[in-house]
């Protein structure tokens, strides 16, 4: 009888007791590609259905270093009627991008919770969630910088007409590059622009993240300062960017394209007007004269001994009027650099050089004096 007894109270107090634990299920999903590659976004939604009253929760993810991952949205939670039945429905959603190829798993999740059974009591439990696992593939390319993106944008803006601008005018050049589906640090580095003739000024890279209903957009802004050394023009080669466009599962190029960079006053001065001014006519005598000189100073020099040479050449530029009028020429058409050189070759006075050096790193410093 006493056995009877105990047998159906444990029958009536087991099932009382997991019931009262409730229907508490957690699941880790992907969404989109099922075989992505190194560096692809791949979409996952965290998702618990609850048939209990949460009092409190906190969802963990265990740490992984094979995923990059980020939380796109806050966490969604609502009521569902699933099989006729009211349910709590909580969603994450994240984005995460495998750092490496081969058989990866990201998780698993924890949820704990504070329940409130059907006794009004709470309660601490843990729902766990199973990994999420995934097969990794190779980036296609194997050379270059690695990333990907289900689209992307670059645009390029100029402060001024590349091809004309005013004498030691600065032009700046601001290129975006704004991918869907990547992580800001995955985007390339600034292209590296070195040109002899041409003074160049990078500016830090901005890089930021973007969420959107599409999706994470990573943005990175390159921008430089470009001013020539002679108002010759110039050309930068384009610059191309490739990369791997989840959407159609190849490698695609983007271009920064060329530019050409050069002062109008370079051509304006090259237009002929038919006959020539005083001041032209002085200085094509003056550089006959000075050819002459000039031809003589070098056959000297070639016979002279390596000090003497030096002493000459010296010599030589400091009293030629050539070189002098340059001078007067690039102070008037303020490229202050050339006429810093300039300055140095002629022997100019330590206090005129500095008046020159001044006015190059500050610009509200008054003009040197011809």
């Amino acid at each position: 009888m006493v056995r009877l007894v105990l047998t159906l109270l444990a029958l009536a107090l087991f099932p009382a007791c997991g019931w009262a634990e409730g229907n508490l299920r957690l699941t880790i999903t992907a969404q989109g590609n099922p075989h992505p590659v190194v560096g692809e976004m791949v979409p996952v939604v965290i998702r618990a259905v609850y048939d209990r009253k949460i009092a409190n929760e906190k969802l963990e993810i265990a740490p992984n270093d094979s995923f990059d991952w980020i939380q796109t949205g806050p966490d969604d939670w609502h009521e569902e009627m699933i099989d006729g039945l009211r349910w709590i429905v909580m969603e994450r959603h994240l984005a995460i991008w495998p750092k490496r190829a081969g058989p990866l798993q990201f998780g698993p999740a924890r949820h704990r919770l504070t329940i409130i059974d059907t006794q009004s009591q709470r309660r601490d439990v843990v729902v766990e969630a199973k990994p999420l696992s995934l097969s990794v593939g190779e980036f296609p390319a194997q050379r270059g910088w690695h990333f990907t993106g289900r689209a992307l944008e670059l645009t390029d803006s100029l402060s001024a007409d590349p091809a004309r601008l005013a004498d030691g005018q600065i032009l700046t050049r601001r290129v975006t590059l704004r991918v869907l589906g990547a992580l800001p640090e995955q985007l390339p580095p600034r292209p590296v622009v070195s040109e002899n003739w041409l003074i160049t000024f990078a500016q830090p890279v901005e890089r930021n993240l973007i969420l959107t209903a599409e999706g994470p957009v990573a943005e990175a802004v390159w921008a430089w300062q470009f001013r020539p050394h002679t108002g010759e023009p110039g050309v930068l080669e384009p610059v191309d960017i490739p990369w791997f466009n989840t959407q159609t599962r190849r490698i695609e190029n983007a271009r920064i394209p060329a530019l050409t960079i050069g002062y109008a006053s370079f051509y304006t001065g090259q237009v002929p007007t038919g006959r020539l001014g005083a001041w032209q006519v002085a200085e094509l005598a003056g550089s006959v004269v000075l050819g002459l000189l000039l031809g003589l100073g070098i056959a000297a020099v070639r016979l002279a001994p390596d000090g003497v040479g030096a002493g000459w050449r010296r010599i030589r530029d400091r009293w030629s009027p050539l070189l002098r009028l340059a001078y007067r020429r690039a102070l008037a058409r303020g490229d202050l650099l050339a006429a810093r050189r300039l300055a140095g070759r002629i022997g100019l006075p330590a206090h005129r050089l500095a008046a020159v050096e001044r006015a190059i790193y500050d610009p509200r410093a008054a003009r040197p004096s011809r």
